[in-house]
């Protein structure tokens, strides 16, 4: 009897940790204005992508010229990939110059390599730290859905060991695994709206347990898999506010969640962090007087220093938030 009360028990707290519940009414972050600095000359495109390498540098892939063309045939001239100090703002580096069609994801990893997925060129790239390519997964300019072929993927996330995961995407509905070296090693979802299918996987990180969490941008939710990709539950606290772009997830386990209904609506447009047990503990944005105004939330990632940076693609700018 004790044994079925504490099973009864946690399935009701696991129940309860997905519920959507009130998000806090007030922001703990402030936005940093003039940030970042730009050499004279040098403007950002649309910014589909952000992360922060080992050193607290601020990585930024954009689309300089470029909207969300993911027909474009004219490579982009300008540099797509800009190194920026974190607390000047200053640019540090840029390279990536006339190798990319639509820029979209970036990811850095423990080593400090750079991961980035172009729906353009249909493919996935991995970069040493200074723009040596050192991987490209997929066929250039070539849609498709097997081993060796993606369909406008989105985004990356690699374990500690090597092995990868790339969302796939725009026009597929997968996720799928690889090794180290690039070979694949499966794959998960397809096009829907039930558990473990995709409307646009967008986004990942893993949890702090090491689970895969993916924005299921157009079903606004995340979805958690286990490492094999066995489906374990979702988070729909954003459904009733708009669709989910991304989630990062800080090293003290707090997940971050960019949110967006519609371009240029900023009421629809922010921030949501949740604490370890999926319970929200801040908002950032959404209309909120005084607060920062979004208007096309489309990326996200977190400082050493728990700044979280925002890119967003209509307004072609980064937002940094420091915490208060």
């Amino acid at each position: 009897m004790r044994r079925a009360f504490v099973i009864a028990a946690m399935l009701l707290a696991a129940a309860a940790r997905m519920t959507p519940a009130p998000v806090a009414a007030t922001s703990a972050y402030q936005e940093v204005k003039d940030w970042p600095k730009l050499p004279a000359g040098v403007e950002f495109g649309e910014v589909p992508g952000v992360d922060v390498d080992s050193h607290g540098h601020v990585f930024v892939f954009h689309r300089p010229g470029r909207g969300f063309e993911p027909d474009a045939t004219e490579v982009l001239e300008a540099p797509a990939i800009v190194e920026l100090d974190a607390d000047s703002g200053r640019q540090i580096a840029s390279w990536g110059a006339g190798m990319f069609l639509v820029p979209h994801g970036i990811t850095i990893d423990a080593d400090n390599n750079i991961w980035l997925t172009d729906v353009g060129l249909q493919q996935v790239f991995k970069f040493s730290h200074d723009g040596k390519l050192l991987l490209t997964l997929g066929q250039a300019r070539v849609g498709g859905w097997d081993a060796t072929h993606f369909n406008q993927p989105t985004d990356v996330a690699i374990r500690s060991d090597g092995s990868f995961y790339v969302s796939d995407g725009y026009v597929n509905s997968r996720v799928a695994l690889f090794d180290r070296r690039g070979v694949q090693l499966g794959e998960w979802g397809w096009k829907g709206n039930s558990h473990g299918a995709f409307s646009n996987p967008h986004g990942l990180a893993f949890a702090p347990n090491g689970d895969v969490l993916v924005a299921d941008r157009e079903n606004s939710r995340i979805q958690v898999f286990d490492r094999d990709g066995v489906f374990e539950h979702e988070w729909l606290g954003a459904k009733a506010i708009g669709r989910v772009f991304g989630v990062a997830v800080d090293r003290d386990g707090g997940m971050y969640v960019g949110v967006r209904a519609a371009d240029y609506d900023p009421p629809s447009n922010g921030v949501l962090k949740l604490d370890r047990d999926w319970r929200p503990v801040a908002k950032v944005g959404f209309g909120a007087p005084g607060g920062p105004v979004f208007n096309a939330v489309h990326d996200l990632a977190v400082g050493r220093d728990g700044s979280i940076y925002v890119a967003e693609t209509r307004t072609k700018r980064v937002v940094k938030l420091r915490p208060r």
